[in-house]
């Protein structure tokens, strides 16, 4: 018998557990458990989007052209590399701004090199 609650393996005679005391339900061994097959997605749709990554799935965003598109911040197309990244509200802000007035480049660009600049979703850039 097993443990519902620890996972320890018991004596059938066994009602309280002697690892965490607790009460000691009759459950199947996992030798007795069924094998389940875990279902796989299907793609469908004829993109080449859905082939490549799987739905819900975000797409990463690369260092290098958020670098390039950081350092045109500064002759006046600053907020190109927030909009490559998926944040578009502070994009359109850097870009009516000139990068808050380069401030605002300048520290994008300190931490697109530090590798702490992340998306939309929290991820890092690759």
């Amino acid at each position: 018998m097993i443990c519902n609650h620890c996972g320890a393996n018991l004596s059938p005679e066994e009602k309280i557990c002697s690892y965490c005391r607790c009460q000691v339900e009759e459950i199947p061994a996992p030798q007795q458990i069924q094998n389940i097959q875990p279902q796989v997605p299907s793609y469908t749709g004829n993109s080449a989007y859905n082939r490549i990554m799987p739905p819900g799935q975000a797409v990463p965003h690369h260092k290098k052209p958020a670098l390039i598109m950081c350092l045109l911040g500064f002759i006046g197309l600053g907020g190109l590399h927030r909009l490559y990244s998926g944040k578009i509200g502070t994009g359109l802000l850097w870009l009516c701004t000139g990068g808050l007035f380069g401030l605002g480049t300048l520290i994008d660009l300190i931490l697109i090199l530090m590798n702490s600049f992340y998306d939309k979703d929290g991820n890092p850039l690759q």
